[in-house]
């Protein structure tokens, strides 16, 4: 019988997590997935990254500084994956690894540390032929499900990255204010997908975790085909073999990197990008401990 994903992620967490990071999973998991309550607390002075949905405007008019709802912790969180279940997403990542492995990796952890603090977690992806959409739960047999539609919409034959679909789709079909982790590649969201993202923070707490490409001309291995998932065809190897041809790549994907994390700073959008299955365990716990960090300073 073949092992279950959430098995495999559960596995891959306790390998690759050092004894001190494993204490932040096991004793203060609760703390990673802060969020907005029901029961009205108190009110506090606005502050960089808190959501604009939090503005109580009365109080602001009165006050002449605009001030923030504050809300008693809920006892359950919902927790919403959006995955890019795109063909871009069956390619190789960076480290040498399947970019759809590091996605469900990390969607794998999210619904760890969900499970393990009685959280619930939802699914948002597919693409405008084929929508996937799961509630939110937490049972083994739910979250291997989540795992296993991502892992089956992720293939080379899927369509081509559309996140403003997904982007809109995410926004109509979770009303429920949740953590919302985006799980994409390097080069999403676009910069034009602003709007889009400004929106979804009105509404939710938003993470975007980014999967790094593996290097496309691959100079090194010129004995071996690269293939261009997004428009199926060879990349030649005169064109790889070119250093005029590398600088330009390497110019162009620095600038989309740099424009990408503006944006998502910007926002004030929680943010990493991992180099693949081999590092993106590491990756998301230290995303997570500076994310802790920010809100214990609020």
């Amino acid at each position: 019988m073949a092992t279950s994903l959430l098995t495999r992620v559960k596995a891959q967490v306790d390998l690759h997590t050092s004894n001190r990071a494993r204490g932040l999973i096991q004793g203060r998991g609760r703390s990673l997935f802060k969020g907005s309550g029901e029961d009205f607390d108190d009110l506090k002075y606005y502050q960089p990254g808190d959501r604009i949905s939090e503005i109580d405007w009365k109080a602001t008019a009165r006050s002449g500084e605009p001030l923030i709802r504050r809300f008693n912790e809920e006892r359950v969180r919902h927790l919403s994956v959006v995955a890019d279940t795109s063909s871009a997403m069956a390619a190789t990542a960076a480290d040498g690894t399947s970019k759809r492995e590091a996605m469900i990796l990390a969607a794998g952890m999210i619904c760890f540390l969900a499970q393990k603090n009685g959280d619930l977690v939802g699914l948002v992806g597919g693409h405008e032929g084929h929508p996937i959409q799961l509630p939110s739960r937490s049972s083994d047999g739910h979250l291997e499900l989540l795992l296993r539609s991502v892992q089956q919409a992720a293939t080379p034959a899927a369509p081509a990255t559309d996140t403003s679909w997904l982007l809109e789709r995410a926004f109509r079909v979770t009303s429920r204010s949740t953590l919302m982790t985006i799980i994409t590649d390097e080069a999403h969201p676009v910069v034009e997908d602003y709007t889009l993202l400004r929106r979804l923070t009105t509404r939710h707490d938003v993470m975007v975790i980014r999967i790094a490409d593996a290097d496309p001309l691959q100079r090194t291995e010129l004995d071996h085909e690269v293939i261009d998932v997004d428009r199926p065809r060879e990349i030649a190897s005169l064109s790889r073999s070119s250093k005029r041809v590398a600088q330009d790549v390497e110019a162009y994907r620095r600038a989309r990197r740099e424009g990408i994390t503006e944006m998502l700073d910007r926002l004030h959008v929680t943010h990493m990008i991992t180099e693949g299955e081999t590092t993106v365990v590491e990756d998301m716990i230290a995303m997570l401990r500076s994310r802790e960090y920010r809100h214990a300073r609020v």
